[in-house]
């Protein structure tokens, strides 16, 4: 039997009792499922599964994404991106994020499995957009609703601002604009399956309010970015290595500690497009 435990009131709940030495049971992937919707991030203690017992677990839950247009991928698995930093390759995701908004299809789920972690730093914080919904003022949310924002590909310029491969930093951008598009999504979101309404908005992927002028448009993202910054709504995981996280993307966001360098980090994640039960 699973044994849920919160973390915090608002989200985050750690979850044993899951043995990966034996088939699990559809029963207690539905029992993941559900803590998963309650508490919007899970975590489970030094699991012991290697990349395919990785890619299965996460195919209990939806489709899989396709390999990653800019991270690598494990070796033989190009499903699993591999996240590996250090002083030569430092983190680009110290940022409030939720995984590629400016997709015409938003993940549902991501799964990271921490496989090497520095002895200090390096810890993952998550945020419920639940809770930032509900704290707004009455006045604010009635604002916001009707209103839409363009996501791109944000933060992601930095990685092609500058010259690479005999390819100026205007052509890479160019290209990678096109490359990974964009997308107009409501401020005001609805969760498929719970009904719960949510804030949704991101620092990193939302370029834009639809509406407004480039001055009210980004005051209005600096007013949303400070609101949800708020320690209540979230949650920080110090990771040991064969920690495993699975998050709700449609109604969290993340940030990834980049306090290690130069020691190495390293994390596998799956993203699960689909959410098989909704």
């Amino acid at each position: 039997m699973l044994s849920i435990d919160p973390i915090t009131p608002s989200i985050g709940a750690e979850i044993s009792g899951l043995d990966f030495s034996q088939p699990v049971p559809a029963s207690v992937y539905d029992e993941v499922y559900q803590a998963l919707l309650q508490h919007l991030v899970i975590f489970i203690h030094s699991v012991e599964i290697g990349p395919k017992e990785h890619l299965d677990f996460a195919r209990n839950f939806g489709d899989l994404d396709d390999p990653h247009l800019f991270y690598p991928h494990v070796e033989a698995f190009e499903n699993i991106v591999l996240l590996e930093n250090d002083a030569s390759t430092p983190p680009d995701t110290n940022s409030w994020h939720t995984d590629l908004t400016f997709k015409a299809v938003q993940p549902f789920a991501s799964i990271l499995i921490a496989r090497h972690v520095p002895q200090t730093g390096g810890d993952t914080m998550w945020s419920s957009c639940y809770a930032a919904y509900d704290r707004l003022p009455d006045g604010i949310k009635r604002d916001l609703e009707g209103l839409e924002a363009v996501h791109d590909l944000g933060d992601f310029r930095n990685s092609f601002a500058t010259e690479n491969s005999g390819q100026t930093g205007v052509e890479r951008l160019n290209e990678s604009v096109s490359q990974f598009g964009h997308n107009v999504r409501p401020l005001i979101g609805t969760h498929p399956v719970t009904g719960r309404k949510f804030l949704n908005f991101n620092e990193a992927f939302v370029n834009h309010i639809v509406g407004l002028t480039t001055n009210d448009s980004s005051s209005l993202k600096t007013y949303l970015a400070n609101h949800m910054n708020k320690p209540e709504d979230q949650v920080r995981w110090r990771w040991s290595a064969g920690d495993l996280a699975m998050w709700d993307n449609r109604v969290t966001m993340h940030y990834a500690l980049a306090d290690y360098s130069p020691h190495y980090r390293c994390m596998n994640r799956v993203t699960v497009i689909h959410d098989r039960r909704a």
